[in-house]
């Protein structure tokens, strides 16, 4: 089904979208495994698509550069505050970008040797407070191995037996979109950094999933990232604290969050890893496109991992063509839109439904 159109809730909202889903959902016997696509894109697909490309690392040195030559501004010339304002704007943009580069080049994509690969991911990470090799073991393995699998896909949310058990996602319920709480409107702001931090300092000792991470490392790591925000803190001095730290904070936040959110979290649950059912490729003005590197082409990026995010509108044409009736794709306002418009606790694989209201919506 290509979303271009999507659902209108089945009971309480108005239609949002043109036209309503199919009422047949698919069933476990139309997932496909990933490696079944692979087979079939790669036939397609040009032999320059499955190559590293080191010469996107241009981007990591222009947005660091224009990164870092704001700051520098800031602290050296102290303009007025609405410059100071679009300045913060900016950071927390590019902050999103270079953690967007972090994220790739984490896959392998960009460069061969895992130790740059790991520079590169904590310079992208750090301002999340994310250690690269949490970010490894929980995106690459965790989330790319059991996409919307409960209890193993760390980014997944529960059903409703979950949520009734659970007193921490009654709690995190409360603050996501689509539960109507006046928290949830700010969820994208700061959740990112927030979970990851909570995961860092606290649950992944509390959760055998996290058993086979290396913990001494994302330890070393973590604290010292702290260390280094902390330092970083005192470099720009308190009364740049707003325009510095806590603006691009909420704003870079807020971007890697909103792909993430709407590239699953509107997607049903399955049992088998496909991500033409249970990912979304959402879209947005090429500029936007280009400073988030493609991020929002998750199907491609999750049928293809290891391929650079600068290849994913080739794969994009080819999954439109050769699966018309089940790839998803929509722009990414309107996978907000419905985003807060449905809850955030499932009630089957593919029926969303809010706990205190019993009201109920599909997924796409």
């Amino acid at each position: 089904m290509n979303t271009e159109t999507l659902a209108s809730p089945q009971v309480g909202i108005a239609p949002i979208f043109l036209k309503a889903p199919s009422a047949a959902q698919p069933i476990e016997g139309d997932l496909k495994s990933i490696s079944f696509y692979q087979q079939e894109l790669r036939k397609v697909l040009p032999a320059e698509v499955f190559q590293r490309t080191p010469w996107r690392l241009l981007y990591l040195v222009g947005f660091l550069s224009v990164n870092i030559s704001l700051i520098a501004f800031v602290l050296m010339v102290n303009p007025a505050w609405y410059f100071k304002l679009l300045i913060a704007f900016a950071i927390g943009q590019l902050n999103s970008s270079i953690g967007f580069f972090a994220h790739e080049t984490l896959h392998g994509s960009i460069v061969k040797s895992q130790t740059l690969q790991s520079i590169i991911g904590t310079l992208g990470l750090a301002p999340f407070l994310v250690s690269q090799t949490y970010w490894r073991f929980w995106h690459n393995n965790l989330h790319h191995g059991n996409t919307q699998l409960i209890y193993k896909d760390p980014d997944a949310f529960p059903t409703l037996s979950v949520y009734k058990r659970s007193k921490f996602m009654r709690f995190v319920f409360n603050l996501s979109p689509g539960s109507k709480g006046p928290l949830s409107y700010f969820y994208f702001f700061y959740w990112f950094s927030f979970q990851s931090i909570i995961n860092q300092s606290y649950m992944r000792f509390k959760n055998k999933m996290w058993d086979s991470m290396d913990h001494k490392k994302v330890t070393i790591e973590f604290v010292s990232i702290c260390i280094v925000a902390g330092a970083y803190l005192w470099l720009i001095g308190f009364e740049n604290w707003l325009w510095l730290a806590v603006i691009p904070a909420l704003i870079q936040n807020y971007v890697i969050l909103s792909y993430i959110s709407t590239n699953h979290n509107i997607s049903p649950l399955t049992k088998v890893n496909d991500p033409l059912v249970n990912s979304l490729t959402v879209t947005a003005h090429p500029v936007i496109e280009f400073f988030h590197l493609n991020f929002g082409y998750h199907v491609e990026h999750h049928l293809f991992p290891r391929v650079s995010c600068g290849h994913s509108k080739t794969i994009h044409k080819h999954l439109k063509v050769m699966y018309p009736e089940k790839y998803k794709t929509m722009p990414k306002w309107k996978a907000l839109k419905y985003l807060y418009q449905t809850p955030r606790i499932y009630k089957s694989s593919h029926e969303l439904i809010h706990p205190k209201t019993l009201k109920t919506y599909p997924t796409i």
